[in-house]
């Protein structure tokens, strides 16, 4: 998954130069009135793709030689300075740039033998000719794949291997493009309660090695030896609970388990013989509102991966009830909609049912987090609310009800999906166009005094200036911007308005290819004279051109955040040693602060940097100024995308872990994670309705901001697949509600010192604020 991606097709179409004439007309009140535009001037030109061939295929690591040619029937044979080329990688929906638009008539591309491991993959060559007139004319080649099926199998079978670091059970059997690299490996593990050793594999290699997927169909064998049984020892468990409890009043059981020899697979928690609830995840726990006075015997029974289980010493709870005071909660449900419920339009009615021990004294509802009218003190419970007033997309309607004696239920929830076509809530204005002109925009960042700084993939740092693209660059780089390098991050010194220093995150092919971080000095508008200084040096990079990462942001610690993908390798993420798959965290000068928590195991080595790990291309990140809370953007692989809390040491999972998705001890969950395709039912589970291939772009709306009070405090996120803004309701339970719907394809997004919301599209910026 990539999170930059070809130029639009609207912006070639933009380069065509077309332009509207407007004539004023004179006589009457009407004013001036646009003219219809002229009429082109000739005949369009023909192009045609001489190589590669019709019917050309490839495999990974294969240069395929582009050639092309035009005439024109005014101009004759058009000139290579008339004529330009370019090449994307098509996978699914969406597209990756191999070959960004170049000058000529010809030249040549390497496919990489890292990245996209999917086998629905295919290139398309571009040519576009402009004759002098300024006709234009485009055409296109494809080039598929060739493709083999690879076996994972394991002797004997049913052993687990893995594939790009994540698990898979032998024989796995997948199709490939010839030539991509692949990382299979075979550790030591229990299998049917006996202990396997890995001995060989049937290619010779070692236990974790790479394979390139193979012309033909081939099977690799991972043979192990069986190492005898294994007696596996059972689970420990014990449990907490307070010694007294009330009838109708809820109170927490906390189990803790763990397993010396496995994981603890369940924690079922009794009331005698009665089972109460069961948790799969630590920490368990479960809130038990007793229902009946008297002597209760609580225990816990934690079972393991094999199934063997052990049963906690007894907790001995008296129950009484309740004396005095009304002390008991009412209780509530949403009857209309139905969870889930889809294709709302119109006015949507909301009805509740809910009861009391004494009686209901009101009933009130929410809407994405805000009061829905004012408390409903009378049966039957409802509320309303006119869809076309909200963008399509998820919503959250919350109820509780009150009795008289101010004892309140826990909300009750429902998630719906509105319908129809409503690309942004009211009371907002949406400027697609508010900047255009730009040329594969990466990131931007905002200056004190409200300029932006929009970095482009092929090297230029642009700057936006009132709301104007300045004619003259910042500065220009020569970058590599194959794939997803180039020119992919940049930000601004806290000290910007005094120091005026300038960082960018770009790739450089001095002293091999590799990403860099380098420091300017601006004067006004442009680069200072004197020299830049290198500031950081990544390590080289491989043959994949995807999964650079390139944010960079400052925290309130006045240090560097940077963001670094893993370079389509996976196992980096996990390897503490390595700077792929990692935020990075470095002091303004380049240097590594010694409060890293990897810095004393570094012994000085760039390691030390590392401040938190298992990412896979973090692309995207943002930092809260009210507090330095840090919300991390990770673009997944073909499940799921992510939103995680920054924490120092945090270990995020990858490539073991995605989403919600085998989060085991030491691994951080994300806050907020929503599938590349919807569920079934729809909108069930993680992310609800949220769907989307490559979250990019996060802003923290302040709290004090002149967004309507619902808004505020939420962080805003951007899919560049789905064209959709949602935001995450912090303050309550990390919900998440659909906001905007865009025509550009956005990658990074702030909130401007005026304000409003600003989304980075690869062609420009769209500017989102209330009047």
């Amino acid at each position: 998954m990539a999170a930059i991606l070809s130029p639009l097709n609207k912006m070639r179409l933009a380069a065509l130069g077309c332009s509207l004439l407007l004539a004023a007309c004179g006589g009457g009140s009407d004013g001036d009135t646009p003219a219809n535009p002229p009429a082109p001037v000739g005949n369009a030109p023909t192009a045609r793709i001489d190589s590669p061939a019709e019917g050309t295929t490839f495999a990974a690591g294969d240069t395929l030689t582009f050639a092309g040619s035009a005439t024109d029937v005014e101009d004759g044979t058009l000139p290579a300075t008339s004529l330009s080329w370019w090449a994307d990688l098509h996978h699914d929906a969406h597209t990756h740039p191999l070959q960004l638009a170049t000058p000529g008539a010809g030249g040549t591309v390497t496919i990489p033998v890292r990245g996209e491991t999917s086998s629905n993959i295919w290139y398309r060559f571009h040519l576009k000719a402009t004759d002098s007139n300024g006709n234009v004319n485009e055409v296109t080649r494809d080039v598929q794949p060739r493709k083999a099926q690879v076996t994972l199998a394991t002797v004997p079978a049913g052993l687990a291997l893995t594939i790009d670091g994540q698990p898979v059970t032998g024989p796995n059997t997948f199709t490939g493009v010839v030539g991509i690299e692949r990382d299979v490996g075979a550790a030591t593990q229990t299998f049917n309660g006996r202990s396997y050793g890995f001995a060989t594999w049937s290619d010779g290699g070692t236990a974790t090695h790479t394979i390139s997927t193979p012309a033909a169909d081939t099977t690799y064998t991972a043979t192990f030896t069986d190492l005898g049984p294994v007696t596996n020892q059972p689970p420990t468990v014990s449990l907490a609970a307070a010694a007294t409890g009330t009838v109708g009043t809820a109170m927490t059981l906390t189990a803790t388990a763990a397993d010396p020899d496995g994981t603890v697979a369940k924690v079922e928690f009794f009331d005698g013989g009665t089972l109460l609830n069961a948790d799969t995840s630590a920490p368990y726990s479960f809130s038990w509102t007793p229902a009946a006075a008297g002597a209760h015997s609580l225990t816990a029974r934690a079972t393991d991966n094999t199934g063997a289980t052990t049963t906690s010493t007894a907790v001995a709870v008296t129950v009484t009830t309740p004396q005095g005071p009304d002390t008991q909660a009412p209780t509530i449900a949403i009857t209309a909609p139905a969870n889930l419920a889809t294709n709302l339009t119109g006015t949507l009615n909301i009805t509740a049912a809910a009861t009391d021990n004494v009686g209901v004294a009101g009933v009130e509802f929410q809407f994405d987090g805000a009061a829905l009218g004012a408390e409903d003190t009378a049966a039957p419970f409802t509320a309303s609310i006119v869809t076309a007033n909200h963008a399509s997309g998820q919503h959250v309607i919350r109820a509780r009800a009150r009795d008289a004696a101010g004892n309140r239920s826990d909300w009750t929830i429902v998630t719906v999906k509105f319908g129809g076509s409503v690309a942004l809530p009211q009371g907002f204005t949406k400027n697609e166009s508010w900047v255009a002109g730009l040329n594969s925009a990466t990131a931007f960042a905002q200056a004190p005094d409200g300029r932006l700084f929009v970095a482009e993939q092929g090297g230029t740092l642009r700057v936006v200036k009132n709301g104007v693209l300045q004619a003259q660059p910042f500065v220009t780089l020569t970058v590599d911007s194959q794939g997803e390098r180039g020119l992919i991050g940049v930000a601004l010194h806290p000290d910007f308005a005094t120091n005026g220093w300038v960082y960018v995150y770009h790739t450089t092919t001095q002293n091999g290819t590799h990403n860099r971080i380098t420091r300017y000095t601006a004067a006004g508008d442009f680069a200072g004279p004197g020299a830049p200084k290198v500031i950081f040096d990544l390590p080289a990079l491989s043959a994949a051109t995807n999964h650079n990462g390139g944010a960079m942001h400052f925290g309130n610690d006045r240090k560097l955040y940077v963001g670094v993908g893993d370079n389509a390798r996976g196992s980096p993420a996990q390897d503490k040693t390595s700077l792929f798959g990692k935020l990075l965290r470095l002091n303004d000068d380049g240097t590594i602060p010694t409060d890293n928590p990897f810095y004393a195991a570094s012994n000085g080595a760039d390691f030390g940097a590392v401040w938190a790990y298992g990412l896979r291309n973090p692309f995207t990140f943002a930092v809260r100024p009210s507090d330095g809370r840090i919300h991390i953007n990770d673009v997944g692989e073909v499940t799921w995308e992510e939103v995680n809390v920054g924490t120092a040491g945090a270990n995020y999972g990858w490539p073991g872990s995605e989403g919600n998705e085998r989060v085991t001890a030491g691994i951080t969950g994300p806050l907020f994670t929503y599938k590349h395709s919807a569920t079934n039912p729809e909108g069930n589970g993680p992310g609800g309705f949220f769907v989307g291939q490559c979250i990019a772009g996060g802003a923290f709306y302040p709290a004090g901001g002149n967004f309507p009070a619902m808004y505020r405090g939420s962080y805003f996120f951007a899919d560049y697949v789905a064209h959709t803004v949602g935001r995450v309701d912090l303050a309550n339970g990390n919900a998440a509600y659909a906001f905007a719907k865009l025509d550009a394809d956005p990658v990074d997004m702030l909130v401007g010192a005026d304000n409003a919301l600003y989304i980075l599209g690869r062609g420009g910026i769209v500017k989102i604020a209330v009047p």
